[in-house]
């Protein structure tokens, strides 16, 4: 507002200006310095103002409590976000993993705020893309209503539902805790999801070219047990490199 005011006392500066003086140079001259103030304005807070209506957020954790409940970091990082059918890039954003929110600072009074999920369509945020899966209205799908990490999308998609919650214990030197993280991972395979939680879960899903994955698995020493996403995001990309190569023979 205060670059608002500052224009519209130019303009109102420029008009008296040129019925006192007729200068067509000192016209000019005001209208560029009332422009660069419009622009600097637009750049500063217009093309943002609309992320900063939602509601404050306000940090819930606690000093006893272990972690913290943010997406990989709780210092805000840069990503980009697709809001109100618009994308913002580079906007400081923090993701929690605990309410399912995405928090941004006001860029003027440095307030904490909570987008509106509903407006959310997909957010970027170290490196990893969220999207966001809305409310079926039969109640009958699998996936809950949240944001769901993109791991893989092709032929076959690979999902990852991140949560964290708060675990609280008194222990004879007082309160203890922390925040402990959880992982669901889901595989879209021909326009249906299916849940995946061991190795036997997944290869029922990739029944259809299950010994080859097999194979893979054993020869890289992928371990399940150790790091299930990481195993499950492997075999998700070779079961699309094996159905690209059979979609390929069949072409020829």
């Amino acid at each position: 507002m205060v670059f608002l005011g500052i224009a519209f006392q130019l303009c109102f500066f420029s008009t008296s200006t040129t019925q006192a003086q007729g200068s067509q140079a000192d016209t000019a001259f005001l209208q560029s310095a009332i422009q660069h103030t419009l622009a600097t304005y637009q750049e500063a807070v217009g093309v943002q103002t609309h992320l900063y209506n939602g509601t404050e957020y306000l940090d819930y954790s606690k000093p006893h409590l272990e972690g913290d409940q943010f997406f990989k970091s709780k210092a805000v990082a840069r990503g980009d976000i697709f809001y109100d059918g618009t994308w913002h890039v580079q906007v400081p954003l923090l993701y929690d993993l605990v309410t399912d929110e995405v928090i941004t600072p006001h860029n003027s009074s440095g307030l904490m705020m909570k987008l509106i999920s509903a407006k959310i369509d997909t957010f970027q945020l170290h490196g990893h893309t969220y999207v966001r899966q809305k409310a079926d209205s039969t109640g009958q799908a699998l996936l809950q209503p949240g944001f769901y990490d993109l791991m893989h999308n092709n032929d076959i998609q690979f999902l990852v539902k991140r949560s964290k919650s708060i675990q609280e214990r008194a222990e004879q030197g007082g309160m203890e805790g922390e925040f402990k993280p959880a992982s669901k991972f889901y595989i879209r395979k021909n326009g249906s999801f299916h849940q995946v939680s061991s190795r036997r879960s997944l290869y029922k899903v990739f029944k259809d070219k299950k010994k080859q994955l097999q194979k893979y698995a054993s020869s890289n020493r992928l371990k399940f047990r150790k790091n299930k996403e990481e195993a499950i995001l492997a075999l998700a990309k070779h079961y699309d490199s094996l159905s690209s190569e059979q979609a390929q023979e069949n072409r020829n």
